[in-house]
């Protein structure tokens, strides 16, 4: 979904797996975090996507949050906000 709210753009990627249990949401853009099933090996998460996905968005003044979904549903849903461009700058494009 995306989303203009003033001078910010959101976008939430939402999916239909298991989701980010609240107490945790900060902790998963921890480098070399990962919310790894028990029966599931080391090496298939390296828990860096999230990280360097927030510092990159962090590097053009925005932010990266995990939140609930909005439908109440199973899943999880990341926030992606960043500043829109103003119409001096698309004009300059």
């Amino acid at each position: 979904m995306l989303d203009r709210e003033d001078e910010r753009i959101h976008l939430s990627v939402i999916d239909s797996g298991p989701g980010i249990p609240a107490p945790v949401r900060d902790k998963v853009f921890d480098r070399f975090h990962s919310l790894r099933p028990a029966d599931e090996d080391f090496g298939k998460h390296s828990g860096l996507g999230l990280a360097i996905a927030r510092t990159i968005a962090e590097a053009h003044d925005g932010t990266l949050v995990a939140a609930d979904r909005p439908d109440d549903r199973p899943g999880a849903c990341l926030i992606l906000t960043l500043p829109a461009m103003t119409e001096e700058e698309d004009g300059a494009a």
